[in-house]
C-alpha cells in the first residue's frame, strides 16, 4: 500500500503540475496582453502630451491675437468717437445755418411789397408773399426749399439782364 500511496501522491503532484502549467500559460498569455497594453497605454499618453503642448502654443496664440484685436478695436473705437464728436459739431453747425436761413426767410415773407415793382428782387419776393400761407404752414425745410429757388430766379434774372445789357 505504500508504493500505492506514493503512486497516489505522485499522480496528484503530477497534476497539480500540470494545473500550474496551465495556470502559468494562461497569465503569460495575460502578461503579454497587459504588456500589449502598455505600450499601447505609453504610445496614447505621449500623444496625449503632444496634443496638451498644442494646445497650449495655440491658446498662447489665441491670447496674443486677442490682445492685438483689443487694441485694434480700442483704436477703432476712439476714432468713432471722434468722428461721432465732429458730426455732432457739424449738425450743430447745420442746425444754426438752417436757423439762420429761416430766420431770413420769414424776415422776407413779412416784408412788406410794392405793388408792379419793376425790380426783380421786388418780383421774387413778391412771388414770395402770394406763397406766403403755403409757406408759413410748411417745415422748415420747405422755407428753405422756398429761400433757395427765389435766390436761384433772382440770379436768373440778373443773368438775363446782364446779357441783354
Amino acid at each position: 500500500m505504500s508504493g500505492q500511496l506514493g503512486l497516489i501522491i505522485e499522480v496528484i503532484v503530477g497534476g497539480l503540475l500540470i494545473v500550474t502549467i496551465g495556470y502559468c500559460i494562461l497569465l503569460d498569455r495575460r502578461l503579454r496582453a497587459v504588456r500589449a497594453d502598455e505600450a499601447v497605454m505609453r504610445k496614447t499618453v505621449i500623444d496625449l502630451s503632444m496634443a496638451t503642448d498644442r494646445a497650449e502654443r495655440a491658446i498662447d496664440a489665441l491670447k496674443h491675437t486677442l490682445g492685438d484685436c483689443d487694441r485694434t478695436l480700442g483704436d477703432r473705437l476712439r476714432v468713432a468717437e471722434r468722428y461721432a464728436v465732429d458730426l455732432e459739431d457739424q449738425i450743430r453747425s447745420a442746425d444754426d445755418v438752417l436757423s439762420r436761413i429761416s430766420r431770413i426767410v420769414t424776415t422776407a415773407l413779412d416784408a412788406p411789397v410794392a405793388e408792379g415793382a419793376s425790380d426783380p428782387a421786388e418780383a421774387i419776393s413778391q412771388h414770395v408773399m402770394d406763397a406766403r400761407p403755403a409757406i408759413r404752414s410748411a417745415s422748415r425745410i420747405a422755407q428753405t426749399l422756398a429761400a433757395a429757388q427765389a435766390l436761384a430766379s433772382r440770379g436768373a434774372e440778373k443773368t438775363k439782364r446782364e446779357n441783354v445789357a
